[in-house]
């Protein structure tokens, strides 16, 4: 997961700062395309909080109430937050 992250924070970012839209998108939109949203508003944009993962997730589910993060991603999340 972590090549994940990394390589879609950074694209992003390239194409925010040049101005371009960002698109994200996944099958059923809860857990994969949501999570990198949420990362990239954290994290890049700071709309929500960067705290914690638990404290982004609170923030984001307001204003996307459809997410709905596999365990896998929470576990994840959860432990690794700091390092992006």
């Amino acid at each position: 997961m972590p090549p994940l992250f990394t390589e879609f924070l950074e694209f992003s970012k390239n194409h925010w700062q040049e101005g371009r839209p960002i698109l994200v998108h996944c099958n059923q939109g809860e857990s994969r395309s949501p999570t990198l949203t949420m990362i990239f508003m954290a994290k890049e944009l700071d709309i929500i909080t960067n705290s914690s993962y638990q404290e982004a997730a609170k923030e984001f589910q307001n204003i996307y109430p459809s997410y709905n993060p596999g365990l896998g991603i929470q576990t994840y999340l959860r432990k690794n937050w700091q390092n992006f």
